[in-house]
């Protein structure tokens, strides 16, 4: 049997108390920390948890390796060589699983600039970037809409990034320089509602949904965004995450 929810986001403040006592800045990423946001949609919405991942700064690289080797996790150090400056990967022990730490960005299916966002919140990068993680995948799964449910059911739309707030202007204005982005946003948009379908908490979760298309589709639109828009889905629009062998043997 894996470990629990609520052993694994014990876990993860832990580690993120940890760091800030010793000036490194560490935040939850993924379904762990909408987990720990939504503490009521990730009941409804319930799905097994297998890690906890993080974001970091890259100028703090270094630290952070030697930061959680003292604590006990094994670094890859093969993939930290080659990506050190992006990504780290350990195994943790305790829960069992490789953990990421990605680095300034967040790179998959498109590219999320989170460097300056690391202190809004004190566990996680903030809600509004929590959810654009999770509607920027080109091949949503049965998790991440669980997850987008999950954070919708408990935050309010709003003007700012907190515990029970998601800053829809951040959003819209993301979305308003990126056209690829704003395509992937809306396929997944139509995808949630699909899901919701026949959903007891669809209103709860579909009304903030819709509420927030209407208010990127209000915002105003980049040059670039416009352009990109004339060719649209005629050339590719968003990368194809890598996949990364997670399996290693600790070296020396």
């Amino acid at each position: 049997m894996g470990i629990s929810k609520e052993e694994l986001l014990n876990r993860a403040i832990t580690i993120i108390d940890k760091a800030e006592a010793e000036g490194i800045i560490l935040r939850l990423i993924g379904g762990a920390a909408i987990a720990l946001i939504a503490k009521k949609g990730s009941e409804i919405y319930a799905r097994t948890y297998k890690d906890a991942d993080y974001f970091g700064l890259s100028s703090q690289s270094g630290k952070i390796s030697k930061f959680l080797e003292n604590l006990g996790l094994i670094a890859n150090k093969r993939f930290n060589a080659l990506h050190g400056h992006t990504r780290l990967m350990f195994f943790d022990p305790v829960i069992n699983s490789t953990i990421d730490i990605f680095l300034d960005e967040f790179k998959m299916c498109h590219r999320l600039i989170l460097k300056d966002r690391l202190k809004i919140m004190k566990y996680t990068i903030p809600t509004s970037d929590l959810l654009l993680t999770k509607m920027q995948i080109i091949q949503l799964t049965e998790n991440d809409k669980k997850d987008i449910a999950a954070l919708l059911y408990d935050v309010e739309l709003g003007e700012k990034d907190d515990e029970r707030t998601l800053d829809y202007n951040h959003i819209a204005k993301i979305l308003s320089e990126d056209w690829g982005f704003y395509k992937t946003y809306t396929i997944n948009h139509d995808r949630m509602l699909e899901f919701l379908r026949e959903d007891p908490n669809k209103n709860i979760i579909e009304s903030k949904l819709i509420k927030l298309r209407e208010i990127i589709e209000k915002y105003p639109k980049s040059v670039k965004w416009k352009m990109r828009a004339k060719i649209g889905e005629r050339v590719k629009w968003y990368e194809e995450p890598e996949e990364v062998n997670t399996n290693f043997m600790t070296q020396t």
